[in-house]
């Protein structure tokens, strides 16, 4: 999984002070009255979050396959290899096994007072139109989210921390993940960043990304008949 030659460069830092403050940070600012926004959200979905979420996304995964490609591993080096048949039995079986602990999580998190977020059903599609543009949604953010997070941020704080261990890499990983959903509240930051540690380990023992994006797009993707907070 850690490339044998690895090169850092000036957009290396660049690219991990986005993702450890800039990120996080800008997520945290934007949290707002969370019924407000939804309701807003709700107006047009496709033009007030799809779009520009998908849109922002890409372009993220740009400035992941820049910072790849200068420090000479390129995307294979954080996990993108060939897709395998066993890659999606691994991606069901986490789903099955993930969804039924979270499950229980978010239970004892409502029952300590952090419930997350309700008001997330407002941001599902209901026409035809916005179903499209959620699953092109789905698809973004299994792809980008998973490249972001798992297969680049765990790798180099890894390499950068110069530690064998996977844990502290983790858990830092999963926090700015959690942060982008902060949106569904202290419970919803708390659930993400724990699901977020989840995909991980997943993403650890298969050594490769598309485990870990096949599941992320049926989870997301399950929303449409599911309505469960994604």
């Amino acid at each position: 999984m850690i490339p044998v030659s690895y090169r850092r460069s000036k957009l290396s830092y660049v690219t991990l002070i986005f993702l450890l403050i800039i990120w996080p940070a800008v997520s945290l600012i934007m949290i707002g009255d969370p019924s407000e926004a939804l309701t807003l959200v709700s107006i047009s979905p496709i033009l007030m979050m799809y779009a520009p979420t998908i849109v922002m996304q890409w372009i993220l995964f740009g400035l992941i396959y820049l910072t790849t490609y200068r420090e000479q591993t390129g995307l294979r080096g954080i996990g993108f290899k060939r897709p395998r048949l066993i890659d999606l039995f691994y991606a069901v079986a986490f789903l099955l096994v993930a969804n039924l602990l979270l499950t229980f999580f978010a239970l004892f998190l409502a029952w300590i007072g952090l419930p997350v977020a309700e008001e997330l059903t407002l941001v599902l599609p209901t026409t035809g139109l916005e179903r499209f543009f959620w699953v092109l949604l789905s698809i973004t953010a299994g792809i980008v989210e998973e490249t972001v997070f798992r297969g680049y941020l765990i790798t180099r704080l890894r390499m950068f921390g110069h530690t064998t261990s996977w844990i502290l890499p983790v858990i830092i990983a999963s926090i700015s993940f959690g942060t982008g959903h902060s949106y569904q509240g202290v419970g919803g930051f708390i659930l993400l960043s724990v699901y977020g540690a989840m995909f991980s380990v997943l993403f650890i023992m298969t050594k490769s990304l598309w485990p870990v994006i096949i599941a992320h797009f049926f989870q997301d993707f399950s929303a449409m008949f599911f309505p469960y907070q994604q």
